[in-house]
C-alpha cells in the first residue's frame, strides 16, 4: 500500500538517485547537473516544499521506502495541474495511478475544482496513469523545448 507524505531527510539519497535517473528524464523535466550540490539543493527545495502547507508536494512511499513524488506545477485558486515520477524500480505496479487517485481525492476535499496532469505524448505510460485516475483528454496542448528536443504535450483534467 502507498503513502503520500512529506519528504524528509532519510528520503535524500533516494530521491537524489531518482533525479538522476536518465529514464526519468527522458519524460520528467529535471535539470542536469554537473556536481551532486544542484541535485542536494534541488532535493532540499523539494523538501521545503513537501512541509509547506500552502503548497502540494508529496513523497510517494512504498513502507518506509521513497519510490517517488508527485507536486504541484501551477495553481489558481480553483485549479492545479500536477506532475508525478515513480522509480523505474517500481513503475508498471499502479503505484502513479494511485498516488494521483489520492491527490485528486484529497484536492477536491481542500476545494480544487480541477486536477490536471500534462505528459509528453510519447509518454504512454503516464497517458495511462491519467486515464485510469479517469482524467479526461482536454484541448490545451503546448510544445515543449526539452533536452534539445520539441515535445508536444497533452493535457488531461479531472473535474467537477
Amino acid at each position: 500500500m502507498i503513502d503520500l507524505r512529506p519528504i524528509t531527510d532519510l528520503d535524500k539519497e533516494l530521491m537524489i538517485e531518482i533525479f538522476k535517473n536518465e529514464e526519468v528524464k527522458e519524460t520528467y523535466m529535471l535539470p542536469d547537473y554537473s556536481s551532486d550540490e544542484g541535485y542536494i539543493n534541488l532535493f532540499e527545495n523539494f523538501k521545503k516544499l513537501s512541509n509547506d502547507t500552502r503548497r502540494y508536494v508529496r513523497g510517494i512511499y512504498l513502507g518506509d521506502k521513497l519510490i517517488g513524488f508527485i507536486n504541484e506545477v501551477e495553481k489558481t485558486e480553483e485549479s492545479i495541474e500536477l506532475g508525478y515520477v515513480i522509480s523505474p524500480l517500481y513503475k508498471g505496479r499502479g503505484f502513479a495511478t494511485r498516488a494521483l487517485d489520492l491527490s485528486i481525492n484529497y484536492l477536491l476535499s481542500i476545494g480544487y475544482k480541477e486536477i490536471f496532469c500534462g505528459a509528453f505524448e510519447t509518454n504512454l505510460a503516464s497517458i495511462r496513469v491519467m486515464e485510469k485516475a479517469e482524467m479526461k483528454k482536454i484541448l490545451k496542448t503546448d510544445r515543449i523545448e526539452y533536452r534539445g528536443k520539441t515535445h508536444k504535450c497533452i493535457y488531461y483534467s479531472y473535474h467537477i
